[in-house]
Formats: C-alpha cells, sequence, structure tokens
C-alpha cells in the first residue's frame, strides 16, 4: 500500500507542513482554529491564545525533522503502536498515573489492562470537557490530575487520605 510505504520511508505530517511551503502556516492555523475553536470538548482559546498556539505548532512541525524520526519506529501506519505498553507495564518499578481527556482518542481501557499486571500503584484519571491534548482543552483540569498524582506518589502516604478532586473521574 502507497500510503504505508511513505510512512514506513519517514513521510510524516511534519513533512507535509514543510513541503507546503509558504501555505504551511495557513494549513496549520485552519487546524488549531478547527480543533481548539469550533471542535474543542473544552475551553475555548483566546483569539490571542489561538494565535501563539499556532505559531508555536507551525515553527514545531516546519523545523529540521528530528523526534519525528522515531515515529515509524514507535507506530505502525495509523498511530498504532508497535510495542504497546501493555506489554511492559508488568516490569515497571516506579508508581504510575494515566491521564486521559474525557473524549481522548486513545483507548484507557488499555490502561486498566495494564494494571491488571502492574506490581506498582496505577491509577487511571479521566479528565472531563478534555480531548487528547486535555492540558490545552482543561487546563484546570490537567493541572488538577498532575497535583493530585504526584501528591499522592511523592507524599510517602499514598493510599491514605487523598481523595480525587472534584470533576476527576478514575476509571
Amino acid at each position: 500500500m502507497l500510503v504505508n510505504h511513505l510512512w514506513e520511508s519517514n513521510f510524516t505530517p511534519q513533512r507535509i507542513v514543510r513541503g507546503l511551503g509558504p501555505w504551511g502556516p495557513d494549513l496549520v492555523r485552519r487546524y488549531t482554529t478547527a480543533r481548539f475553536g469550533s471542535h474543542s470538548t473544552g475551553e475555548l482559546l483566546t483569539e490571542n491564545e489561538s494565535s501563539l498556539l499556532t505559531d508555536y505548532i507551525y515553527h514545531t512541525l516546519a523545523a529540521k525533522a528530528s523526534g519525528e524520526l522515531c515515529l515509524k519506529h514507535i507506530f505502525s501506519l495509523g498511530a498504532f503502536a508497535r510495542k504497546p505498553l501493555l506489554h511492559s507495564a508488568s516490569d515497571w518499578k516506579v508508581p504510575t498515573t494515566f491521564i486521559y481527556g474525557h473524549d481522548d482518542w486513545m483507548n484507557y481501557q488499555g490502561a486498566q489492562q495494564a494494571r491488571k499486571d502492574m506490581k506498582v500503584p496505577c491509577e487511571i484519571i479521566r479528565v472531563p470537557q478534555g480531548g487528547h491534548f486535555v492540558f490545552i482543552d482543561n487546563p484546570a483540569g490537567f493541572h488538577s490530575a498532575i497535583f493530585y498524582a504526584c501528591r499522592k506518589f511523592l507524599s510517602g502516604d499514598a493510599e491514605e487520605g487523598l481523595s480525587l478532586p472534584d470533576g476527576l473521574i478514575s476509571a
């Protein structure tokens, strides 16, 4: 299949943006306006925030290829993990918190399956009004989940007295 061949040849979305030259910024603006505007699952960005995010994403995508070159080794076409974490979770040695947006395209049930084999404390938190970019969609909910996870596992009394903050969902 041609698309798979392109993926295996490091033909990434970033490469497309670089190849569009002066039309790249407009494509990225259209994406960020749709994803974090009318199709947002959480808070809408202000016009200034949207402009800054668009500039940031464009310049990140248009820069010389670097981290993107590992994508074909981590994911097969369609963003399917080549070596899912599910298969190595039983070997992890540190407490783990998975944080998903409530409307994330990633399957949090995979984390639930991984947790069954883990020998360390594991928690799965779903943040309401958040998609895959939960830190942008619901920054307050995301920060609440991060602070909760850090306090819980770093305080030394991981199991006692700390309840999940309001609005967050334990999965």
